[in-house]
């Protein structure tokens, strides 16, 4: 039998040296791409959830997807409040307990490891800013649940016993080395850079009151702005060369109360494009006013729905934000969204250690809650109201805690848990 001249063609080239092309070539086979080719390829096609799963099939993959970046999901997860049964075990303080995140939009669950007794002030950027507030060891903490990484940062209060309840901005991710965190307690605004260690900076706020409910602390870029009970105004630069602080007293109608309804008001500082705008609502948010800052003018400035343009509203403590419609499921443009729990939110909580519950109050459920503002400005703007029970559980202060998850180069090994 003839061997075909084709076959004899190739009989007759020489094998390919060990770091030929056809070496080469062979390593490329879609079974051996290293990871970052494959996570480059899938990239454009996958969400953030699917980049937590590759991040932790190995080394290699979690590295890749570190390089190549994701960028966030733009509606943030709801932190789950820990059942009554969870709390009562979570052990010593500091100890881990595990935490349920719940993504909205995907309806997907994710359970990380988080400190037990510490209380949660803010966050932004996939970082939370946690307090722990046992002697002798009073400190902060920022933590990236996702990651596992934790920043120390000492106490801002140094050992002054008076100061128990206090409100924490972060001005953007940990990664930004202009971060800032600040803290606002009655008459005092302090803050530092974490990403640099640097130390705590001290500004007076005079007339300012710390009010778990009813004031709030939020930041447009790096300048801060407080709202107090009376709701007076203060805003302060903290990137400026020697920054002040600069007080408004504004004044406002609030929405019409129903007969028979309470007159107490819960304040939420929400940053929108730039502008800062104020929810004001019932304990039970019943009745729903929406307002956008003059600061030139001093006032409060009455806003209809429209304002918000194709943004959502969540409302929680040093958590609030807006979002866009097309990360939120389906939700109408003017939409606020929130969690509550009645008895937590009807109680002035001043200390840091919210734990506990005591006399089966751990047991009462939470509320999820979803208002529509009105395109008017009635007098009363809320339009639709959903209320649903869920499970119970305690939230800090009675508000609803939002994590706005993302992985940053201050990415460190994998834990191997993730979806629940």
């Amino acid at each position: 039998m003839r061997t075909p001249p084709s076959r004899r063609a190739a009989m007759a080239v020489p094998p390919p040296p060990p770091n030929s092309g056809g070496a080469r070539s062979r390593s490329r086979a879609p079974d051996r791409l290293p990871g970052d080719v494959i996570i480059a390829a899938l990239a454009p096609h996958i969400r953030f959830s699917d980049h937590l799963a590759h991040r932790v099939v190995c080394r290699s993959w979690r590295r890749s997807c570190r390089l190549i970046g994701r960028a966030p999901p733009p509606f943030p997860w709801l932190m789950l409040p820990p059942p009554a049964s969870a709390a009562a075990s979570a052990g010593p303080p500091g100890a881990p307990q595990r935490r349920v995140f719940y993504d909205i939009p995907e309806g997907r669950s994710y359970a990380y490891p988080v400190p037990a007794s510490r209380r949660y002030l803010a966050s932004r950027g996939g970082w939370l800013v946690l307090a722990a507030s046992d002697p002798p060891r009073r400190r902060l903490e920022l933590l990236n649940p996702i990651t596992g990484m934790v920043v120390p940062v000492p106490w801002p209060f140094g050992e002054d016993p008076t100061t128990e309840g206090f409100h924490a901005v972060l001005t953007a991710s940990l990664a930004d080395p202009g971060c800032i965190l600040a803290v606002a307690t009655d008459r005092l605004v302090r803050y530092c850079r974490p990403a640099v260690r640097g130390g705590w900076a001290t500004l007076r706020a005079p007339g300012f009151r710390y009010d778990t409910a009813c004031s709030d602390l939020v930041s447009v870029g790096a300048t801060v702005y407080l709202m107090d009970e009376r709701r007076k105004l203060w805003r302060a630069d903290l990137a400026a060369a020697e920054p002040k602080v600069e007080r408004r007293d504004t004044a406002f109608a609030l929405p019409q109360m129903l007969a028979g309804e309470s007159a107490r008001w819960r304040h939420y500082l929400v940053e929108s494009l730039g502008n800062v705008l104020l929810v004001v609502t019932d304990d039970h948010h019943r009745r729903v006013g929406l307002y956008k800052l003059n600061w030139d003018m001093r006032l409060w400035v009455r806003t209809p729905a429209s304002v918000l343009g194709d943004m959502v509203l969540l409302l929680g403590r040093g958590c609030s934000a807006a979002v866009p419609i097309l990360a939120a499921a389906g939700r109408a443009p003017g939409t606020v969204l929130v969690a509550r729990q009645p008895w937590r939110s009807t109680v002035q909580q001043m200390g840091l250690n919210f734990c506990g519950g005591g006399g089966g109050r751990g047991e009462q459920p939470w509320f999820w809650t979803e208002t529509r503002l009105s395109a008017g400005l009635e007098d009363d703007q809320l339009v639709v109201r959903k209320t649903v029970p869920q499970r119970p559980g305690e939230f800090t202060a009675g508000d609803s805690f939002w994590f706005f998850p993302a992985i940053d180069k201050m990415d460190c090994p994998p834990r191997q848990d993730g979806a629940a």
